[in-house]
This record gives structure tokens, C-alpha cells and sequence, in this order.
């Protein structure tokens, strides 16, 4: 079994930092505990989403540059 070690996402963001979002779903736990993917989204949310997730990708590289907190 492996073990998560917190520090090998900070080596990876140095050695290989994220830039681009290229793909995403939506996660939704039913009330009987199972998760589905559900990736068939309409447009129009999808419209949404991704606005939305532009500015997350700016907000990354603004904090990878420096400029950031």
C-alpha cells in the first residue's frame, strides 16, 4: 500500500507546475455513498464552468510567478 506524502505535490509543482486545465467532470456522491463522473454536461453549464475555470488557471499562474501572497 502506498502511502500519501504531501511533499511530493509541492516537488512535482516545482519540477512540473500546472499551467492549464485540460479536462473536468463533476463528482456527485448519491446519498448511498456511491461517486459517479458525470461528464455529459449542456453547454450552457459547461459556458459556465469554464469561465470560471480560466480565471482559476490565472489565478495559478499568478501565484506560480510570484506576484501572488
Amino acid at each position: 500500500m502506498a502511502i500519501y506524502d504531501p511533499t511530493d505535490d509541492t516537488r512535482l509543482e516545482k519540477d512540473k507546475p500546472k499551467t492549464r486545465i485540460v479536462a473536468w467532470s463533476i463528482s456527485a456522491v448519491w446519498d448511498n455513498g456511491e461517486t459517479e463522473q458525470i461528464i455529459d454536461i449542456p453547454d450552457d453549464v459547461a459556458m459556465t464552468v469554464d469561465e470560471w475555470l480560466t480565471e482559476v488557471e490565472e489565478d495559478q499562474q499568478f501565484e506560480f510567478n510570484g506576484e501572488g501572497i
